[in-house]
């Protein structure tokens, strides 16, 4: 811990002496906010994933399932959902505590509980795999003399707080990269700035003066996490593949499902009923005067007429989503076998995914645009600027990450098949191609969906390198938030909402096929 902190330390030290002064304070202001929104989600966070992932709560199936959707809802569900609400000229407006000339859904609170509530689920699922991983023999004593919650606490936790380090460093690394929610909130953040930068003319050469600080901060913070999580994860004398099993909560199995239900509720229904809200309203005129009112008809007249408004729209990011989740998907598949081989493959992964994470979204497509505008590339400029090749490239920094580490959790349940197959004499490729790959096809289909959901999402890597005539629904989202949620943009979203929904239960489904194979006690 020592050396952590004079780590860090001379990371500051280094950003305050050859940093500019606009890049270092908003550097320092918006780790002020990572840090709240860290300090507001991890501990509810940390206790749902233990209850969730290692008890017997009530309906535990099916809040694994809102947890998928809750992990892919794209952030501006939430900015319009929970505005169309609470926020500005929404159904119960709430002014904010702090200045009554503000909005609760606005400015920094605003930012800090939109962050807590994307942040959330990716907190409860990073620390959830964890402890799914716990010793079950280690457990299964501790049950001898203790109760289940004090198991889950000194010996469940314990051996898993790498992992509530890890979600803290993954909390930080969003807040640095997303622009969406301080754009709507009109709070000035690092990635907020940069991306603002651009429409008011700031030349690239004035851009970089703002990129380095924060991309090494979060380097270093990733790279620093590693290295005392790693330290921090006990290393156990053998090998256990038993999977450890729920342990039950007795009487007290009714208040804490009672409470998991009711965190879920609060955080997921009131967006979904702002945006009903918003799309069913109703302005007639009576007697020359307008009378406000709602109509359930409306809700679904418009919400399935989003498809044809938005139209090209729909057909370019199914386009870009398709081709993203390729691409994604034989770079993760290569990827996550290298890291699984040796321990310098895993090194190497490790340290390119932290790269990509580190990399806020506009500042990535802030390199690529200046990257693709080099004049030994002009023979290329109609494939650059008439085609989706840039923001192909840019969501890639999004979705290859996330799907590498999928894939190299969920086939390492695969040594064993690897471990056979070696000793009948098939060689790397022979075993990769003819054994893991069609063992694990439903695995690689829920890795694929993963990307397409991601690059559906994005808006902050792919808004600034779309090309001209090509527009997707996200970046169109994004413009209309700006202009207040109307009714159009509140059916477009639920419409989103849905096949969002479809798609996570798919993605739950075909990932709850590992737990149904021949291996499905050596899954972690």
């Amino acid at each position: 811990m020592a050396l952590f902190a004079l780590a860090a330390a001379a990371l500051a030290i280094a950003l305050i002496t050859w940093g500019d002064p606009l890049s270092v304070r908003l550097t320092f202001t918006t780790a002020i906010y990572a840090l709240a929104v860290v300090a507001i989600t991890l501990p509810p966070a940390t206790v749902t994933s233990l209850l969730l992932f290692r008890t017997n709560l009530a309906g535990r199936s099916v809040l694994l399932t809102l947890l998928v959707i809750w992990l892919f809802i794209p952030i501006y569900v939430h900015i319009a959902g929970w505005r169309d609400l609470f926020g500005p000229q929404g159904w119960l407006e709430i002014p904010s505590p702090f200045d009554p000339s503000a909005n609760l859904i606005d400015g920094w609170t605003g930012l800090l509980w939109l962050h807590s509530l994307a942040a959330f689920p990716w907190a409860v699922l990073i620390t959830g795999m964890a402890f799914t991983r716990s010793l079950a023999g280690l457990e299964d004593d501790a049950r001898l003399e203790i109760t289940p919650l004090a198991v889950l606490a000194k010996v469940t936790l314990r051996q898993s707080w790498d992992a509530v380090l890890v979600a803290a460093a993954w909390i930080i690394v969003t807040v640095f990269g997303e622009m969406s929610i301080a754009s709507v909130c009109n709070v000035r953040t690092y990635a907020e700035v940069v991306f603002t930068g651009i429409p008011l003319g700031q030349s690239t050469s004035e851009s970089t003066l703002t990129i380095a600080p924060g991309t090494v901060l979060i380097v270093g913070l990733i790279l620093l996490t590693a290295w005392l999580a790693s330290g921090l994860r006990p290393s156990p004398t053998d090998v256990e593949v038993r999977r450890p099993k729920l342990l039950p909560l007795g009487h007290r199995r009714a208040v804490a499902s009672l409470a998991v239900w009711a965190l879920f509720l609060i955080a997921l229904a009131p967006p979904i009923v702002g945006l009903v809200y918003k799309v069913g309203i109703t302005i007639d005129q009576v007697d020359g005067q307008f009378v406000r009112g709602w109509s359930l008809a409306k809700v679904f007249t418009l919400t399935f007429s989003s498809a044809s408004i938005y139209q090209k729209e729909l057909s370019w990011t199914l386009v870009l989503c398709v081709t993203v989740a390729i691409v994604t998907t034989l770079i993760g598949l290569l990827l996550a076998d290298l890291a699984a081989r040796s321990r310098w493959g895993g090194w190497f992964v490790s340290l390119l995914c932290a790269l990509l994470f580190a990399l806020p979204g506009p500042i990535v497509g802030l390199t690529i645009a200046w990257g693709s505008n080099r004049p030994w590339l002009a023979p290329l400029a109609p494939l650059i600027d008439r085609s989706i090749l840039n923001p192909v490239l840019a969501i890639l920094t999004v979705t290859v990450p996330l799907v590498t580490f999928f894939y190299w959790h969920t086939l390492s349940a695969s040594r064993q098949l690897y471990e056979m197959a070696r000793v009948d004499g098939s060689s790397w490729w022979r075993t990769w191609t003819r054994v893991v790959l069609p063992a694990n096809i439903p695995v690689i289909v829920a890795g694929s969906l993963i990307a397409l959901v991601l690059a559906a999402n994005d808006v902050s890597a792919s808004v600034m390198v779309l090309p001209a005539g090509i527009d997707t629904i996200s970046r169109r989202i994004f413009g209309l938030l700006h202009f207040g949620g109307e009714d159009n943009v509140a059916g477009i979203l639920l419409m989103n909402l849905a096949m969002v929904a479809v798609l996570s239960v798919a993605i739950r489904r075909l990932v709850g096929w590992r737990g149904r194979s021949d291996f499905g006690d050596s899954v972690p």
